[in-house]
């Protein structure tokens, strides 16, 4: 059975229109289990664990990532080969359930397989985000799916990765947005408003921002019937 795990409920919308509460898990179809585990390794961890012992006997990784590499616009869909840990400990996805997800996806999207790496946070700006893909060597970045990687790991279980790049290399992450970002909920749009508001410096990040949002929501809703159901066997 596939468990898919998501970090934040924007995320489960590319999914289903169902609302699951984070820390909780639901069925999808028959053979097709979803979990919220709200932002970071550990909360990611827990999720993993949940849905395992819900009967799951292969992970899924699925939701946003941030860019590290200029090749990789805001929509383009990262399908890693493998997921760098923040202790530098290597996770290669199941191969051959790889490359059947990656033949049927990339004849319409634009697929790209270079590695993911995890970070312990949000990595801010076009400084950061390039340091840590020329540290590292990985393309993208976030904060769970290393732990999904992880706890698939230590039980032998298949795993895989499909992560939409939202805000690429290029972009500055304003100090609004950090503002508004809550590790269980998500982006509190409220509390974004309010922030930036005290600065107006912010709107334009904001804006460009909210269209790169768009094309990193549509390549998942685009890329969700190649992965609904999908088993590596």
């Amino acid at each position: 059975m596939l468990g898919i795990l998501v970090a934040l409920p924007w995320e489960l919308k590319t999914l289903t229109r169902e609302k699951i509460p984070p820390y909780s898990w639901q069925a999808l179809t028959p053979r097709t289990l979803v979990a919220v585990s709200g932002i970071g390794a550990a909360r990611a961890g827990d999720a993993a664990s949940l849905l395992i012992a819900q009967g799951a006997t292969e992970l899924l990784s699925w939701g946003y990532a941030a860019g590290l590499d200029d090749r990789l616009q805001s929509g383009a869909l990262l399908l890693p080969e493998r997921v760098i840990g923040a202790s530098g400990a290597s996770y290669t996805v199941d191969r051959q359930w790889h490359r059947r997800i990656y033949v049927a996806m990339a004849s319409k999207l634009a697929v790209y397989t270079d590695a993911l790496v995890e970070t312990a946070a949000i990595v801010k700006s076009p400084a950061e985000k390039r340091a840590l893909g020329e540290r590292t060597g990985g393309a993208a970045a976030d904060m769970e799916s290393a732990a999904h990687a992880r706890a698939a790991a230590e039980r032998g279980m298949p795993f895989l990765a499909v992560r939409s790049i939202l805000d690429i290399a290029s972009t500055e992450i304003p100090e609004s947005v950090l503002q508004g970002i809550d590790a269980q909920s998500g982006v509190a749009a409220a509390k974004i408003i309010f922030a930036a508001c005290r600065a107006p410096a912010d709107w334009g990040k904001l804006i460009r921002l909210a269209l790169q949002f768009g094309a990193a929501q549509s390549s998942l809703k685009k890329a969700k019937p190649f992965v609904l159901d999908s088993s590596p066997c």
